[in-house]
């Protein structure tokens, strides 16, 4: 009871602590966290690579290390798996060790890649998996051990075979299915370590922060990978299909059939993304194949605000001149200018709304306090660097591609966090209604 009592009295003093952190420090803090964790990972894998080799897990009666990392060490069965193959992964090719600890590359990219990694190739495969994501390893991953084709084909789809059915177990049998639970000595828990005073690395200077060494001959053969010719990516397209669409395959054939006599269904495919995809483009952004004699000048992206200041502190930006067609403006900005209806509303014209899509290259256009320009290029917003609602023109200067999420960030520094949440608080009650 006493413990619980302390544990909670603990987790209260920690959200108290944290909340008065600044952003800045909640930020640099989860960092420094991260950074931890990645060097305490590489830690444990190379304790528990030893603890294997020595074979001393047997005197802790665990026939592997992964019943000691479960019953020893209270891990879970899927974290035992994966921290007892990255253990023997790191114990044969050290230089990985060194990849874990500086975060270059995680735990799951290490066990898809471990496979495929040999003396020959790891240099060069730690290098293209270098900060890469699951799915990009997992691209990494075909490159290295690559599939075959898979033809294109239209099967039915059959009723599921029969199976028989289990009876349903009783408790009884439930109970007796089950492993023992095995329980540990005073001492021996993992809540008991964090506070043992018998900490061999008590009295000793804090080397979290130290990097685990590595061999000389490791760090001395880390070298620019030679760059390799890489063939075109080949994807593995599966769906469930209905009749309609077989129907309209069907028919799309007899219609190539002049022009393209044997055309495959990847063609077919490629041509229905492009029209579509085109039909979309136009919907949204008034993408058009036809050069417009009247170019739309100034294309180029206005400064993008700080984090810090919001539209509304913006005050008179450099475009202002060109915003109002006055003698600052381009001539292409006075096209667009003159192409604006006269009354105002929140309709974007579609020359501004082409003239922003083809500068900003589909993507959010937001840059962070880090300089890094978002990726997303999902849900995307038209948004007015001096707010529509202050008075903001439809002006390709005045207007850049924004993801949702950015778009609501500079709607909240505009106008407070707390106006926005009562606006989306009565949206939300409307469309209840």
């Amino acid at each position: 009871m006493q413990a619980r009592t302390n544990t909670a009295h603990s987790v209260s003093h920690a959200e108290k602590t944290l909340e008065r952190l600044s952003d800045e420090e909640l930020l640099v803090g989860t960092r420094r966290l991260v950074g931890r964790s990645n060097q305490l990972l590489a830690e444990l894998l190379a304790y528990l690579g030893e603890v294997e080799a020595r074979g001393i897990h047997r005197a802790r009666a665990c026939s592997s290390l992964f019943a000691y990392c479960t019953y020893e060490l209270r891990l879970s069965e899927d974290e035992a798996f994966r921290r007892v193959a990255g253990a023997r992964l790191v114990r044969r090719f050290p230089m990985l060790l060194d990849a874990l600890t500086a975060g270059e590359l995680h735990l799951t990219g290490l066990l898809m890649l471990g496979p495929h990694l040999t003396e020959g190739n790891i240099i060069g495969v730690l290098a293209r998996a270098k900060h890469r994501t699951k799915r990009e390893i997992a691209t990494l991953v075909r490159v290295l051990d690559p599939l075959p084709a898979v033809p294109a084909r239209i099967e039915p789809l059959g009723p599921a075979p029969a199976r028989l059915v289990p009876p349903e177990p009783s408790w009884e049998t439930f109970i007796a299915s089950t492993c023992p639970v095995r329980e540990l000595e005073a001492g021996a828990r993992p809540r008991d370590w964090v506070e043992s005073a018998k900490d061999p690395d008590a009295g000793s200077p804090d080397r979290s922060d130290q990097p685990l060494p590595v061999p000389a001959t490791a760090l001395a053969r880390v070298d620019a990978p030679a760059a390799d010719p890489r063939e075109p990516e080949r994807l593995k397209v599966q769906f469930t299909a209905t009749e309609e669409y077989v129907r309209l395959i069907e028919e799309a054939k007899a219609l190539l059939s002049h022009t393209v006599p044997d055309v495959g269904l990847e063609e077919l495919q490629i041509r229905a993304m492009r029209a579509l995809v085109a039909d979309l483009r136009k919907r949204k952004y008034a993408t058009t194949d036809r050069r417009r004699e009247r170019r739309v000048g100034s294309l180029t992206a206005p400064a993008p605000l700080d984090s810090s200041s919001s539209d509304s502190e913006v005050g008179a930006p450099p475009e202002a001149a060109s915003m109002s067609g006055g003698e600052g403006a381009s001539s292409g900005e006075q096209a667009v200018d003159r192409d604006l209806p006269r009354r105002r509303g929140r309709h974007v014209p579609a020359a501004v709304r082409r003239a922003v899509f083809e500068r900003d290259g589909s993507r959010c256009t937001y840059v962070g306090a880090s300089g890094v320009r978002c990726a997303e290029t999902h849900r995307l917003e038209f948004h007015h660097v001096i707010p529509f609602a202050a008075g903001g023109q439809h002006l390709a200067s005045n207007i850049t591609l924004r993801c949702a999420a950015h778009n609501a960030l500079a709607a909240e520094e505009d106008f407070g966090r707390a106006f926005m949440e009562a606006k989306k608080a009565e949206g939300k009650a409307d469309a209840e209604r």
